[in-house]
């Protein structure tokens, strides 16, 4: 019989919910690697299976990503026009719009797969994530900082295929987008650091709305079919529980990153990405060793 989340946890989900606020707008990303870990380890702990638990926990961080990156975006907009810079449309549209077809895509082959291999299936979207973290984390360290002025006109099939494809690897991984977004956007597209955050937190909007979406309803099928594996509050892979314990404390946080963003160097802030993403790259990947081991993570 599942259990439901003792008052402790809730206090530690709201505290999770507010560092993912903050760091979300900050690095332009969703947090996952805060909200992720955090939710697997609740969901576990209440009895679901290791295999779906990353499911539902990667399908409720996008449900969460949505409003926090609206709100952190909104904050990101107001810190640009400050200085005198903005986001064009056409450049949104061109990346944004690819994003959601392919995160639609994504999130119904993460389906087949998990169909296919139930048992690993959840293992090995967490060593996938933590790889593409890595490659993330080498790109941010050896990639000099674009400087705004040298900016190009957006390029619509380069724009296009680029949006498809990090759609399509964001949501078959089960993430917000953000870590597959901004090493797209500031090494593939040329944008730099700055602007490349509030872009990517805009597209999460769109690209965590279609896959969190397609996550809940995709779920549902299999949870009709084991339903007593699933925790409770759950509509498919996503809980709302977890949804509100973690996203109202996150929306409001969201409103502070942008502004200690817009007073870090370009230089810094690549640095601080590249520390983000080794650390989520090897701290999932420690984990799917030790799954793959049988033997339960160090870390949660």
């Amino acid at each position: 019989m599942l259990t439901l989340f003792y008052p402790p946890r809730y206090i530690l989900m709201s505290i999770a919910g507010l560092a993912v606020g903050l760091v979300s707008s900050y690095f332009g990303v969703g947090a996952c690697f805060i909200m992720v870990p955090v939710m697997i380890y609740f969901f576990e702990n209440m009895g679901t299976p290791a295999s779906l638990a990353p499911l539902i926990a990667f399908g409720t961080n996008m449900a969460i990503v949505v409003p926090t990156s609206l709100s952190g975006s909104i904050r990101h907009i107001k810190e640009l026009k400050r200085k005198g810079l903005n986001i064009t449309i056409r450049r949104y549209v061109y990346f944004a719009i690819p994003v959601a077809i392919g995160s639609f895509v994504g999130a119904l082959l993460a389906y087949t797969v998990f169909k296919t291999f139930r048992m690993e299936a959840g293992i090995y979207l967490k060593g996938a994530f933590g790889i593409a973290c890595i490659i993330g984390a080498y790109r941010f360290m050896t990639a000099k900082p674009i400087p705004i002025k040298g900016l190009k006109p957006p390029n619509l099939a380069k724009y296009s295929i680029t949006g498809f494809l990090s759609g399509l690897v964001a949501h078959f991984i089960g993430i917000g987008g953000g870590i597959v977004y901004m090493p797209a956007l500031n090494t593939i597209l040329r944008i730099p650091v700055h602007l490349a955050v509030p872009l990517s937190l805009a597209t999460m909007i769109i690209g965590s709305s279609v896959g969190s979406t397609s996550f809940a309803i995709l779920g549902r099928i299999d949870q009709a079919l084991h339903p007593t594996d699933y925790p409770p509050y759950c509509y498919g892979w996503f809980n709302i529980l977890a949804f509100l314990l973690i996203g109202i404390p996150s929306v409001l946080a969201a409103q502070i990153g942008p502004r200690i963003a817009h007073r870090t160097t370009p230089k810094r802030y690549k640095i601080l990405l590249a520390a983000v993403y080794t650390y989520i790259g090897l701290r999932l990947l420690i984990r799917v060793y030790y799954q793959l081991q049988g033997l339960k993570p160090p870390i949660p």
